[in-house]
């Protein structure tokens, strides 16, 4: 004889699909610096006109005390500007730099939202699976004489 599921063992399943679903897309949407990058503050010394298209700032900052200048991907700041910079994870050798304001603050939000999706779409198919293997409560099967 099979025992049907009381109400509260369904709503312990549906809480518990849900919560791992919320889990999951917080720590899918959870903001994060880019890997492998740091902020600093830089002030531009060479500024660069916009007009032509190989147009890069030079600005100089400390990097382990020691002072280093490198590119500034932008142009237009004015000379001795103190700009937020966010330098790349190698920083050996000639390298770029980007505004603080312009780097990206994590994953893309495509990757984010396909990662979401998926997430949701395995819950919904474990639930639905464990649906389909629920058993209903056998019926009396009538005998005619």
């Amino acid at each position: 004889m099979v025992v049907p599921r009381s109400p509260a063992r369904w709503a312990l399943i549906l809480l518990v699909t849900g919560l791992v679903g919320i889990a999951a897309a917080i720590a899918l949407w959870w903001p994060g610096a880019p890997a492998g990058t740091r902020p600093a503050s830089a002030t531009v010394v060479e500024p660069a006109s916009c007009g032509s298209a190989d147009a890069y700032d030079r600005v100089e900052f400390e990097l382990d005390g020691e002072v280093r200048t490198a590119r500034l991907d932008g142009c237009g700041h004015q000379e001795n500007e103190v700009v937020d910079i966010v330098l790349p994870a190698d920083t050996g050798g000639e390298f770029t730099v980007q505004a603080a304001a312009s780097a990206p603050a994590g994953m893309p939000l495509e990757i984010r939202l396909a990662a979401t999706l998926l997430c949701l779409s395995g819950l919904a198919g474990g639930l639905y699976a464990h649906l389909l293997t629920r058993r209903s409560q056998p019926t009396a099967a009538v005998v005619a004489a």
